[in-house]
């Protein structure tokens, strides 16, 4: 294809709006700040975000991405969202640990990519821990804070297990 004044221009601008979109695209990625959820006081849920909700000083990243900020206490938990879940013993850690900083007043922001699945999938069982629920009570509290929680089938299962777990014989309402 010859180049010429007449067909210069529209390519121009072709790339011009290319390159546009793209920083459009990359600064809207450092304004998401607002990418978050407050479950309860000083709790938050979200995804991947250039900084965490103000206060934070715990962080619970669960994708496969570094956080780009640091925070006092920072635990980086790569876990897919697909099969196979986390195991049981996994999960008690990070329950464990969200609730150890919770008990000191430590404001915690626990986070994957999007904050929908394994997010969700580790505050509701958090919540099912603290507040003795089962899956699908703890799981209607975060969605009434979160409404896009969805976790992963996978993870669901898993925390039909920690129900059992954390209930003993209880069974599932």
């Amino acid at each position: 294809m010859k180049l010429s004044r007449r067909n210069i221009l529209p390519l121009l601008l072709l790339i011009a709006a290319g390159v546009g979109l793209s920083l459009f695209a990359f600064a809207r990625f450092l304004q998401e700040d607002d990418n978050y959820s407050r479950i309860e006081d000083r709790l938050y849920l979200g995804g991947f975000v250039a900084s965490p909700p103000r206060g934070t000083r715990a962080v619970l990243n669960l994708c496969e991405q570094e956080d780009p900020y640091r925070r006092e206490f920072q635990l980086w938990e790569r876990i897919p969202d697909s099969e196979p879940a986390p195991s049981l013993d996994w999960l008690r850690r990070m329950v464990e640990q969200i609730d150890a900083w919770q008990r000191q007043g430590i404001t915690t922001y626990v986070h994957c990519f999007n904050g929908v699945s394994r997010s969700g999938f580790v505050v509701v069982a958090y919540e099912m821990h603290k507040n003795h629920w089962t899956r699908n009570e703890a799981l209607q509290y975060v969605r009434s804070k979160r409404p896009l929680v969805r976790p992963h089938p996978a993870l669901m299962e898993r925390l039909l297990e920690w129900e059992r777990e954390v209930h003993g014989s209880r069974t599932n309402r």
